[in-house]
């Protein structure tokens, strides 16, 4: 059976369709939602890009393979060639597309994975588009630039750039207008380059897994009319916690925010940059469109097992906050998952399993029909797609050393309660059922105490388990905490 994965970067994923958003336009991601399964409770192990992306590649928690930082190392800073990782697979031809982010200096080809070789982060619009302030380009190469120059399409150029009212970050654009038309766009490349990597196994009349990744809807949000002009701000409802922003949380939320340049921002200045993002959000949706039409021309489409996710999401105005770092709150860790599988008779259904982004890399090798490598801490989803089995997680553990500085926190994220141990701040406990907006921090009222001494010995336990360094900490502290 033919795998493909869509890996969004970083969406929030109640402003998708499928979950339920009544402006933002996802048709061909809401198709995948009504012809498969939509996952209510899917979350990333790590809520920046590297953890969660080398997460999905090695089958591994951040505190096993290493990767606990955006840029950092942690560990050895790269993982072993020799290792098991999602592409490993007997028999098929396996491509990269797209962003990568796995280490900090690897790419693809270092692990025989035919594809792209963006390393790091590596935003393939630096250095190509006029205009643009945000210079993190790829450094291996950039097939993005060279895709341009063989289409004959122009050079495109940004303007209208909004930066946030920080002045010492006037070095990367939130959002912009991209001059030209969407054929020439980032998400429109990679399309094109996983359909030409498609066309190639089948002319060799190989199975398939190609791993999708866009580089948005992260900032920058720079996109072309109709995108740019889509939304409304009109159209924008804020948050409600974005009106009491941060109470009872830890101070250093605070400086997140100021540091991106939006704590001060105005309203205005907000829904800005939201349209936007829903800009690029449904430039994507189209992208994927694209793709679906080029499975179903070459009688792929229903027997192709097909997942859309995200790395993790955004929060985009919760907690008066963007992007994603040193917090925990759902908008960046309850990512949109959608699976799509041939051989299951559950269409257009929901389902309320706890599960790891990385459970995705245990059921490629299912799929497959290969043995699921011991080492992987991940569980294969087929269980749950074929056969409606219920995994009995207990709950999901995630973990962060932070994003630009260090800030240890753990989380115990349950269907009811969620718990935050920052190691070094405040602790926070929500009611996630009777607050989804994660607005009352309850961890330091005495009617949780049995709540809080539950998750917080759950969470030790299953740190134990896995090894986390911080255990030992949680350990010596639980019962002052």
């Amino acid at each position: 059976m033919n795998i493909v994965y869509i890996l969004l970067d970083q969406v929030r994923k109640d402003m998708l369709g499928a979950y339920g958003h009544q402006v933002v336009k996802t048709p061909n991601i809401d198709r995948l939602a009504q012809e498969g399964i939509r996952f209510n409770n899917a979350f990333t192990p790590a809520s920046v890009c590297g953890p969660a992306r080398t997460s999905l590649f090695t089958g591994l928690m951040p505190s096993t393979h290493g990767i606990i930082k955006n840029g950092e190392k942690g560990g050895t800073g790269e993982i072993s060639k020799q290792a098991p990782n999602i592409a490993r697979l007997e028999g098929y031809n396996s491509y990269v597309v797209g962003k990568w982010h796995v280490g900090t200096k690897s790419v693809p080809e270092d692990y025989d994975i035919k594809g792209h070789n963006f390393d790091g982060y590596g935003y393939p619009g630096s250095g190509v588009y006029k205009n643009l302030v945000f210079n993190q380009p790829p450094t291996h190469s950039n097939r993005y630039h060279e895709w341009l120059l063989e289409k004959g399409h122009p050079i495109p150029e940004v303007s209208r750039a909004y930066f946030g009212d920080n002045p010492h970050l006037r070095v990367q654009e939130l959002c912009g207008l991209l001059s030209g038309t969407k054929a020439e766009t980032i998400p429109y490349f990679i399309i094109d380059e996983a359909k030409r990597y498609i066309k190639e196994s089948l002319d060799e009349n190989k199975p398939f897994f190609t791993w999708i990744n866009f580089w948005g809807p992260h900032t920058p949000c720079i996109v072309p009319e109709p995108y740019y002009s889509m939304y409304s701000k009109d159209d924008v409802v804020l948050d409600e916690s974005f009106f009491k922003p941060l109470e009872g949380k830890p101070g250093h939320f605070r400086t997140i925010s100021k540091m991106w340049g939006m704590w001060e921002a105005s309203e205005d200045h907000w829904k800005e940059v939201i349209t936007k993002f829903w800009g690029y959000i449904t430039l994507i949706d189209d992208a994927i469109g694209e793709l679906l039409d080029y499975l179903e021309e070459h009688n792929l489409y229903e027997n192709t097992f097909i997942v859309a996710t995200a790395d993790h999401g955004d929060a985009m105005g919760a907690h008066r906050m963007i992007e994603k770092g040193e917090f925990m709150f759902d908008t960046t860790y309850n990512i949109p998952l959608i699976v799509k599988d041939p051989k299951s008779d559950r269409i257009n259904e929901q389902d309320d399993n706890l599960v790891y982004l990385h459970d995705l890399t245990s059921t490629v090798y299912d799929i497959a029909e290969q043995q699921i490598p011991e080492v992987f801490q991940g569980e294969t989803l087929l269980p749950i797609t074929r056969e409606k089995q219920q995994n009995d997680r207990k709950g999901i553990l995630a973990q962060l050393a932070g994003h630009f500085v260090y800030f240890e926190q753990r989380m115990w994220r349950r269907k009811d309660y969620k718990l935050v141990f920052n190691a070094t701040d405040v602790c926070e406990l929500y009611d996630v059922h009777n607050d989804p907006g994660e607005m009352h921090n309850l961890f330091y009222d005495e009617r949780y105490r049995e709540v809080k001494k539950e998750m917080l010995e759950e969470m030790r336990v299953e740190m134990k388990r896995l090894g986390d360094p911080l255990e030992n900490w949680l350990y010596r502290i639980i019962d002052e905490v």
